[in-house]
């Protein structure tokens, strides 16, 4: 809880900066230019779909949604989020999508492969336990509308990437795709990060394999560039309180991967040794 205040605390700080720059921006006639966040959710309880329902109610208020998928933000100085769930599982089709659906938000579901249908056995760190809720099965992910929905992969077995050899990294990445794609009988071109770590092995290893797009869990703003490989997201639940979720859609959350990269930098100079691994803990 501490931990979410100060973090609060320094968005609101943040936010605070960009209206201050946007008004004084404005009094001298300069335009800004269009920004977006990705959202990335993980689970949506049937007892958080009024919550989540109000969050995509803000999401409208504040910003366009787009796709993940999008190649190149529009020109015409507004403010975009695109709207993304890792793990593929079930709740978020009986609570998640309906509203989606509801509101014409186009989404993006990132799927474990080999979990289909059975409760996940993989390690967490911290939050919301994921072996007590079900991951879609292979039918229901076959069911899943197209014309909203887009589908990407979050890996076979949901491993620690950077700590994985190259055959097994081959597999989480090459088999994964290879596997949604004949299931679905479409291309799959975007990843996300299973717990948002990565390294440079990782991300080159996926484009090697031909994604077109690798999603993290740093909360840096997205599409800032037209041939952008690597896209932050920053992380939400239902339950973030109001001011919370409105921050980050603003984008006031970036701060702290510059904020995490202090840390590292200060725990490698203790340790002696520096720290080849990127990311945030995320299920």
């Amino acid at each position: 809880m501490l931990k979410r205040i100060i973090w609060l605390f320094g968005s609101l700080l943040v936010g605070a900066f960009d209206w201050f720059r946007a008004g004084i921006g404005r009094l001298f006639g300069q335009q800004q230019s269009s920004t977006c966040v990705v959202l990335a959710y993980h689970s949506v309880l049937p007892s958080e779909r009024a919550n989540f329902a109000r969050q995509m109610d803000d999401l409208l208020r504040h910003a366009k949604p787009v796709r993940a998928d999008l190649k190149k933000l529009p020109e015409d100085n507004a403010r975009y989020a695109a709207v993304t769930f890792d793990d593929g599982l079930e709740n978020i089709i009986e609570n998640a999508l309906p509203e989606l659906n509801r509101k014409k938000i186009p989404a993006t579901l990132f799927i474990v492969t080999d979990v289909l249908g059975t409760r996940p056995a993989w390690e967490y760190f911290g939050g919301d336990d994921p072996s007590q809720h079900r991951v879609m099965s292979e039918q229901q992910l076959r069911g899943l509308p197209s014309d909203y929905l887009i589908i990407g992969s979050h890996s076979a077995t949901h491993p620690v990437l950077p700590d994985t050899d190259d055959d097994h990294l081959g597999e989480e990445l090459v088999g994964s795709r290879r596997k949604l794609e004949a299931m679905l009988n479409r291309q799959v071109s975007l990843f996300s990060f299973p717990y948002g770590y990565f390294n440079k092995r990782v991300v080159e290893s996926c484009r090697e394999a031909g994604y077109d797009r690798v999603f993290t869990a740093l909360p840096v703003l997205a599409f800032t560039q037209s041939d952008e490989f690597v896209t932050g997201r920053v992380g939400v639940t239902p339950n973030d309180w109001p001011l919370e979720f409105r921050l980050k859609i603003l984008g006031a959350y970036r701060w702290l991967p510059f904020a995490f990269s202090l840390k590292r930098k200060a725990l490698a100079v203790l340790r002696g040794r520096s720290d080849a691994t990127l990311g945030l803990k995320a299920s």
